[in-house]
C-alpha cells in the first residue's frame, strides 16, 4: 500500500454535527469570532476558508426553482484550541419574510 493511502486511512473522518449555534461576529464583513455549542464556548482563532452556496441541495431536477435555492455563507474555522469546524449562516429569504433572524449552524467537525 502506498504511504499516502495509509496516511489517509489513519486520519479521522469528519463528524457531522448539523445543529443550530449562537455566533458572535466581528468585522465590516461579518465573520465568526466565537460560537456556542450546547454549554461550551469556542473562540475562533483563524478563518481558514469562506465560500457561498447557492445550490439546490438534494432537490430533484423537477423541483429546482430559484426560490428553493440555498443561500448560505460557509466558514471553515480553527479555534484557539486547534479544533477545526465548518459552520454556515443560513441566509434563506423565506424566514426573513416572516421576520425571523438569519440562523447559524455548525455543519461538521473536521480533523485538525
Amino acid at each position: 500500500m502506498a504511504p499516502e493511502t495509509q496516511e489517509a486511512k489513519s486520519r479521522p473522518a469528519s463528524e457531522f454535527v448539523g445543529r443550530p449555534i449562537r455566533v458572535t461576529t466581528t468585522g465590516e464583513v461579518p465573520v465568526p469570532a466565537s460560537f456556542r455549542l450546547g454549554d461550551r464556548d469556542y473562540e475562533v482563532g483563524e478563518i481558514l476558508e469562506m465560500w457561498q452556496d447557492h445550490g439546490f441541495g438534494m432537490a430533484s431536477p423537477l423541483k429546482k426553482n430559484w426560490r428553493l435555492r440555498h443561500h448560505r455563507n460557509y466558514f471553515r474555522v480553527r479555534t484557539t484550541e486547534g479544533e477545526v469546524f465548518e459552520l454556515y449562516l443560513d441566509r434563506t429569504r423565506v424566514g426573513l419574510r416572516h421576520g425571523a433572524p438569519r440562523r447559524w449552524f455548525l455543519y461538521r467537525r473536521l480533523p485538525p
